[in-house]
């Protein structure tokens, strides 16, 4: 059996923990004897007293003492269990995406650090309900470090030819007007910040950009940007 005190393994018939010196239960065998003496000797005091009483009240000890020995054994095993290790909370993952792009024919290496806006602007039909803005910093041998704006729908209206305009605001610094140009094939989903490696030297010391652009029927949506942690050294 196991001490109910230290829960070391000790002798069935020991009275006393040699480990830690706690007196111990009897045991179910022990106790029945003692029972069965008690009421012998209170029987001789009690002529009247019925069999029957006797066998009851012996075994409503037995059931308590039984009792009594297995919440201790519960305890044992409560005291003797491992600890429960909660789950691991997971880090948080990067919000930016890194990816290479080398080019086989004529040489050199195009680097890409991306993350999408953490919220979604409204649009009515034909163009997505829940369009989200990817902001991609770029290095290209052929056209150098640029800042890309790209909506997953609708059309930003900023020709090549005449530029546009939006705000910006890093964390809780002042908003700022900042401007666009157009791709040359003027696709109307996509834009190029002007002044890249200034706006990279932003993003770098922020952890939150908010960024609004006029869309097409759509008004002046802000989009927001987690952007914290970017690693660019290109």
């Amino acid at each position: 059996m196991y001490c109910g005190q230290c829960g070391k393994q000790i002798d069935d018939d020991s009275r006393f923990c040699r480990f830690c010196g706690a007196t111990q239960p009897p045991i179910a065998d022990d106790i029945a004897a003692i029972v069965l003496a008690i009421i012998a000797i209170a029987s001789l005091g009690k002529p009247d007293a019925s069999p029957s009483s006797n066998a009851e009240a012996v075994a409503g000890m037995l059931a308590d003492n039984m009792e009594m020995q297995a919440d201790n054994m519960d305890a044992l095993a409560d005291a003797t269990a491992e600890p429960v290790v909660p789950d691991a909370i997971p880090e948080k993952t990067d919000v930016w995406s890194y990816t290479t792009d080398v080019d086989k024919v004529r040489g050199g290496t195009s680097y890409f650090a991306s993350t999408t806006s953490t919220n979604t602007v409204h649009q009515d039909p034909p163009y997505d309900s829940a369009t989200t803005m990817q902001l991609t910093v770029r290095r290209m041998p052929s056209s150098g470090t640029d800042v890309v704006l790209t909506i997953s729908s609708g059309q930003m209206m900023c020709p090549s030819y005449e530029g546009c305009s939006g705000t910006v605001r890093f964390d809780n610094g002042a908003a700022r007007r900042i401007t666009f140009n157009g791709p040359a094939d003027s696709s109307s989903d996509t834009i190029f910040v002007i002044g890249a490696k200034s706006f990279i030297g932003s993003l770098k010391k922020a952890k939150k950009v908010v960024i609004e652009k006029t869309l097409y029927e759509a008004g002046n949506p802000q989009f927001e940007f987690d952007v914290s942690g970017l690693k660019w050294e290109h």
